[in-house]
């Protein structure tokens, strides 16, 4: 059968899908990858047929248009079922005014988000860390932030109403949750309390797939001889916001790193970080997949994207979290509540601290947590679902 896989974002929100579609042509059906015109290379890898999604790059609140609705019509028509993410709501309004059977998936525990447990939102997250036992507070921060989001979610109201289409909630939230499935893609010791009954969201698991395209083979072998030239280093790995403009980041993580004597190696574009003050502790690399860049490293300073927090862990390493977008604050405060990391404010001095604090962690759980979470497979269980749900997968 052929399944659209739509889906928009940074390879955090889109591998996990492509890694279900992986899972779905080893069974014999037909995925297409609808994604950004940079994504086809992850298509090519798979042999699989790829269609560019019209619109805006994926991010929270791109604007939706009716032409763009309109222009994936055909392309929803000439599919069996459509697998969804987060960032590529004009595909769920598509697939509503078609009638067209969907499924709403996402790595990002964030997009679940439920009064049970009040996620921990840009803007409001060092309020929310200040009151942290207060529930009145963090359901007050809910509500607050659910107000501002539907005010940044007009256009797909607006869009909604013009084909006729009622959205059943939160046109950023629930507004998008299908009615058919609606499952989360992360890591079950990531996972927050879900809801059940119609908009029950089911956690499949962590998807840990490695795009073939992106296993550069030199900077392999050049992290392989810096890692085995002295102490494990520190693994710098800015992302979301801090991957498109990554020195200052950089720069404060380095700066700390040396301040403890301590090697690093840097992620990033090259070009990016051009006049760099380098030396024999620092090893800069363009992107790896971070199976590959966190083996033998001491810690990863990271951005708190939900990938990269579940890939250091099952690396079995700690994380040191520095958010500033989007859905980073909350996955920064499940890292620390669960003991796989810390959360320092942005500076060189907490940072330093930071560094020095990773000892009090509980390395035994981590890397227990890291054996469960290497026993995850959320596209094959996402798959055996999918199969067990939809007659047209059988």
């Amino acid at each position: 059968m052929r399944v659209l896989v739509a889906c928009k974002g940074g390879f955090g929100d889109v591998l996990p899908l492509v890694a279900v579609a992986q899972e779905l042509r080893a069974r014999g059906h037909v995925p297409i990858l609808a994604a950004e015109r940079h994504h086809r290379v992850l298509a090519r890898d798979l042999g699989m047929a790829f269609r560019v999604l019209p619109g805006p790059s994926g991010s929270p609140f791109a604007e939706v248009r009716a032409e763009e609705v309109r222009a994936l019509l055909p392309l929803l028509d000439s599919v069996d079922l459509v697998l969804i993410n987060p960032l590529a709501p004009a595909v769920v309004l598509a697939a509503r005014y078609i009638k067209k059977t969907w499924v709403y998936a996402s790595a990002t525990p964030m997009v679940f988000a439920s009064p049970e447990d009040p996620p921990w939102w840009p803007g409001l997250a060092r309020g929310q860390r200040f009151l942290a036992s207060c529930s009145h507070a963090q359901r007050a921060a809910f509500r607050l932030a659910r107000f501002v989001a539907a005010r940044q979610s007009r256009d797909i109201a607006h869009v909604a109403q013009a084909f006729g289409i009622i959205l059943p909630g939160h046109p950023r939230f629930e507004g998008l949750y299908s009615p058919a499935a609606n499952l989360l893609l992360a890591s079950t010791l990531l996972s927050p309390a879900l809801p059940h009954g119609p908009s029950a969201i089911h956690c499949l698991g962590f998807c840990p797939y490695i795009p073939p395209s992106l296993e550069n083979i030199d900077a392999q072998r050049a992290l392989e001889d810096f890692v085995g030239r002295g102490e494990p280093p520190v693994i710098i790995a800015p992302g979301g916001a801090d991957r498109a403009n990554p020195r200052p980041f950089v720069e404060l993580a380095r700066a700390a790193c040396r301040d403890h004597g301590l090697r690093a190696v840097v992620s990033a574009r090259a070009g990016s970080l051009r006049q760099l003050d380098l030396g024999p502790d620092l090893l800069i690399l363009p992107y790896l997949p971070y199976s590959i860049l966190f083996q033998g490293a001491r810690a990863v300073i990271h951005s708190g994207g939900i990938g990269s927090l579940s890939w250091a862990l099952r690396s079995g390493i700690p994380s040191i979290v520095l958010p500033s977008v989007w859905d980073q604050f909350d996955n920064a405060r499940r890292a620390v509540a669960r003991g796989y990391g810390l959360w320092p404010k942005r500076s060189r001095r907490h940072l330093y601290w930071a560094l020095q604090d990773l000892v009090r962690l509980e390395s035994g759980r981590i890397l227990r947590d890291a054996v469960a979470l290497g026993r995850e497979d959320g596209a094959k269980s996402a798959a055996d679902f999918l199969a067990a749900r939809f007659s047209v997968l059988t």
